[in-house]
């Protein structure tokens, strides 16, 4: 084992990355560390748009360069090994507690950041998630990988079709992308998993959830939100205003809202 932690994950959708690597993100901030990310792409304002509904950063854009934003505690660097190790042994020469390192691996095949990171997990407080697509995976290469890494994250989910994901996580139900009625599917399993954990107070984490149509809100609040209620956490303005709204159709449903502050992880 390694003096820092050097993880990986393998993942189904562009809803799991945003998810899982969000997760990491919002973890690393919570504790005071320096996050170092590359390779996001159009991911990227989808990132900070979830931090910052977190309430975990200013107003301030994530990938500013400038030296007014190098104590920031997100950092966005092109896909280039060097500038990330040096932005990595920068940030503990600054003084961070600690590093944080991830991003999005979008090619088959070796991933140079892996030699870097591997050598830095050796002597500095660095937390790195390694997040791979499945279907960029190679032959032989989940071998290599799980020999290469310290422990590999779990991001199963029990429904992701690509748009809409849905992770049942203890009496939580996590949703991401975009829920509407016509994707009865999804639907289908957000009401099984709502009867799964009928027994206790409903809670979604909608952090990631991006749309919710009318008749979808209206479908879901009628199942979960009855005694002692339904509990949203991470919503949106729009999102939350509409599952109010819905609420009130139903008699004895009640919707409290919450900031995203760690539910389900």
């Amino acid at each position: 084992m390694s003096t820092g932690r050097h993880d990986w994950v393998v993942l189904d959708s562009e809803e799991a990355h945003a998810q899982v690597v969000g997760d990491f993100v919002a973890e690393g901030v919570r504790r005071g560390e320096q996050v170092i990310l590359v390779g996001l792409g159009d991911r990227e304002e989808r990132m900070w748009t979830r931090l910052r509904r977190q309430g975990l950063l200013g107003s301030g854009r994530p990938g500013s360069t400038s030296a007014q934003a190098l104590d920031r505690p997100v950092r966005i660097l092109p896909p280039d090994p060097d500038a990330v190790r040096d932005a990595i042994t920068g940030a503990v020469a600054e003084g961070w507690p600690g590093v944080r390192f991830s991003g999005a691996l979008t090619s088959a095949g070796d991933n140079p950041f892996e030699a870097v990171v591997t050598e830095l997990v050796t002597h500095l407080p660095l937390t790195v998630l390694c997040p791979y697509f499945r279907d960029l995976l190679v032959p032989g290469q989940r071998e290599q990988l799980t020999r290469l890494h310290d422990h590999e994250h779990d991001a199963r989910a029990e429904y992701d079709d690509g748009v809409f994901r849905l992770v049942v996580a203890g009496a939580v139900l996590r949703m991401a992308g975009e829920l509407d009625s016509a994707n009865a599917d999804a639907l289908r399993a957000v009401l099984h998993a709502t009867l799964r954990v009928a027994a206790r107070p409903a809670t979604w984490d909608v952090t990631d959830l991006r749309f919710l149509d009318v008749g979808a809100a209206d479908a879901l609040v009628a199942a979960a939100a009855g005694p002692p209620g339904l509990t949203l956490v991470g919503a949106s303005r729009l999102t939350g205003r509409l599952v109010t709204l819905m609420a009130g159709r139903h008699p004895g449903r009640e919707v409290r809202l919450t900031d995203g502050g760690g539910a389900g992880r």
